[in-house]
Parts: C-alpha cells; structure tokens; sequence
C-alpha cells in the first residue's frame, strides 16, 4: 500500500467516529494537563525558592528563633514584617567553622507609599558588610548607591529616578531587580544608615513612626566557604548561637513542598485515575475502530496489504488521537497556569517562577513521551489482533 492509502485509511477512520475520538482526546488532555499543573507548581515553587535565596544572595539566613515564620514569609510570598533583634550574635556567627562572610539585614515594613497601596518589606543593608547587593550594584549599576538611594523589586510600580516617601522620608530608585518570583520582587533595598535616618525623621514626618536602635538587626546573612556543608554548617550555628534559626534554600523548597503536597497528590491521583480508566477505554476504542472496519482491512489484505500495514494503522490513530491531546493538555494547563497563577500563588502562599526554557521543553517532551507510550500500550493488543485476522473471515463477518 502507498503511504497516501495508509494515511488516507486512519484519517477516515478518524472522521467516522468524531464524538468517540474527541471523548479519547479529552482523556488524553485532561490526563497530560493535570501532570503538567502539577510540575509546572512543583517546579516553578522550587525554582523560586533558589532564585529568592540567590537574590538575597546568601547560602544562609540566621534569624531569631520565634520570627522563624516571619522571615520565610519575606522571602517566600513577600507579606511584610517588621522585627529587631540585637546585633550582637554577628561575632559568634563569624566565627562558626565553614562561614566565610557574614551580614545584618533589617526588615521594615512600610506604610502604604506612591509605589505600593499595602505596606511593603523595606530591607536595610549594611553597605560596609555586605556581599549580596552589592555584587549588583557592580555589575548592573557600576557604582555604590548614594544616599537616600534606593533598589526596588521587580513588582514595585516605580521608574528610576523616580522619587518614593516611606515614613516621611524621601527616597530615589537608582534601579530594578529582575523578576525571582519570590517575596524579594516586592521588596525594597536601602541602606541601613539611610534607615536609620528614616526611622529617627519618623517622628516628626510620620504618623506611624517607628524605633530602630543603633546595632538592632532582622536578620544575618551568611556565606559559606569553599566546600563547607551547608546542613552541618546551620547545625553549627545552632549550637553556637542559642535561640537563632537558620534558613537555607533546601529548607525553604521542603516548606513550600509541604504547603503543595495536597494540592500536587490531588493532581497526580486525579491524573493516576484517568489513566487506569483510559487505557482500556482506548483499547475498546481501538477494538471498535478494527471490527467496524473488518471487511476493508479484510479487504485490504486481499489486495496485498501487509499485516504490518494494519497494525501500524490502527496503532498510529492510537498515537495520533494520544499526541493531539497531549498538546491540546500542554497548551491548556500552561495557559491555566499563566491566567490563574496569582490566584493560584496566593491561596496556596508560595512563589513562583517560570523555569528556564531548557527545563520547559524537558518537561514538555516528557509528557508527551509518556502520552504517546500510553496510546500505544492502549491500542497494542486490538491492533495485534487485527493484523492477524484471517482476510477472508475478516471479509465474511463483516458483511453482518
């Protein structure tokens, strides 16, 4: 047979019996797209959780034991806080075995301002310490910030240069993060001696002053050495400088994981469900499709088609029905998540943050590898059972 009659003979087939294949295709999509919310969220979460860390730019964050929750909120959905503590731990935590730097941070939660209709996490550094926005500053700014300067995260509305009053006090952005699709994007960076002066304007400039002594800090953020363990490290710190808690990127991903171990096992049984109801329910389909058309291949076969010619055809509308729904499930569930992704972030409190392309088509030609192996192992048995049918009793029963 030509690969015209070949493609002819499963398009037909197709066409015939349009409500039942477009019932297979739903299955297909409905089957692809819940996997692929379910890793989209999986892995979208986790890579936030690195970009967050990565943007603070730290492998640690030691912060006071009982503003634990306070400081993952921060990083992971940006909720603002504010919180002090006595600096005095720095020197304990410098000394730790495997810590190379270590640096203050204050968070400040801002009244609403020009950027931003809520309050906002304002984050003070210290500019003589500090390795983390530094190394920014150097490669995107090409200089240090000046006084009242400010970094702004990706999602607070505001245009450099542009002039922003948080407790009465006036401010400049000299800049823009990228986006991290953690709680940094809607963060603010200024330096600690620019707060200080903020906080003590407050007073007169304010109607919601706020009290920072000299030497209160939110937070430490350290780097480790070259080769250093980052779990025996943080264990180290522990047991160095009681009452302190320390956050790594690890440990945010396990947090944000565990807030979306419902949700994604809800994904995944709904997925595991379908599939075990698709594959026999293909397998009928592809059973119907090879005994309503008995006497053509029964036919076909008499003209001098090959066995391989019918089982390659029955299998191939399997393969066929199988990737249009994998497509229709990828395109689907990527555009779900690109509508209802705030939505989605926000009820469940965790960040998100698209993966890089490579990543993305990994994931896409996972799925529709794993859909194309799921048509197939479908139709293997009916399209084995068609290629052997006898010619002629396939000729004979189709004519009842």
């Amino acid at each position: 047979m030509s690969g015209h009659g070949y493609w002819q003979f499963i398009f037909k087939s197709m066409r015939r019996r349009a409500f039942r294949n477009f019932a297979t295709v739903l299955t297909f999509a409905v089957v692809i797209g819940s996997i692929m919310i379910a890793t989209f969220l999986t892995g979208g979460a986790s890579n936030s959780a690195r970009a967050g860390m990565e943007r603070l730019g730290a492998d640690l964050l030691v912060v006071p034991e009982e503003f634990e929750l306070d400081a993952d909120a921060i990083i992971i959905t940006g909720k603002p806080s504010t919180f002090f503590v006595n600096g005095s731990a720095m020197d304990g935590i410098r000394l730790v075995e495997g810590v190379e730097q270590a640096a203050p941070q204050t968070f400040i939660a801002t009244l609403s301002a020009s950027c931003c209709a809520l309050p906002t996490q304002l984050i003070a550094f210290n500019s003589t310490l500090d390795f983390t926005v530094r190394p920014w500053l150097d490669d995107e700014l090409g200089r240090p910030l000046e006084r009242d300067e400010i970094i702004l995260g990706n999602q607070i509305s505001g245009e450099i240069g542009e002039s922003l009053v948080f407790f009465g006090h006036p401010f400049y952005v000299a800049g823009i993060l990228e986006p991290t699709g953690t709680g940094v994007d809607q963060s603010i960076f200024v330096q600690d001696t620019d707060a200080l002066v903020m906080a003590k304007e407050s007073f007169e400039l304010s109607w919601e002053p706020i009290l920072i002594k000299p030497g209160e800090i939110s937070a430490i953020l350290v780097k480790l050495s070259p080769g250093a363990d980052a779990d025996e490290v943080s264990a180290r710190i522990e047991e160095t400088v009681p009452g302190v808690s320390v956050i790594s990127s690890n440990n945010l991903a396990k947090k944000i994981d565990a807030q979306l171990t419902s949700t994604v096992s809800s994904l995944y049984l709904m997925a595991g469900a379908v599939t075990i109801v698709s594959i026999p329910l293909i397998a009928t389909v592809s059973s119907l499709v090879a005994n309503e058309r008995r006497r053509e291949i029964g036919l076909l076969r008499m003209m001098g088609a090959k066995k391989s010619f019918v089982f390659q055809a029955i299998l191939m509308e399997a393969l066929l029905l199988a990737l249009i729904g994998a497509i229709i499930g990828t395109v689907g569930s990527s555009l779900f998540i690109v509508i209802f992704k705030d939505l989605i972030t926000t009820n469940l409190g965790i960040p998100f943050l698209w993966p890089g392309l490579d990543t993305l088509l990994l994931q896409v030609w996972l799925v529709m590898l794993a859909a194309i192996s799921l048509g197939a192992l479908s139709a293997l048995y009916p399209a084995i059972v068609a290629s052997r049918a006898d010619p002629y009793d396939a000729i004979r029963s189709g004519r009842k």
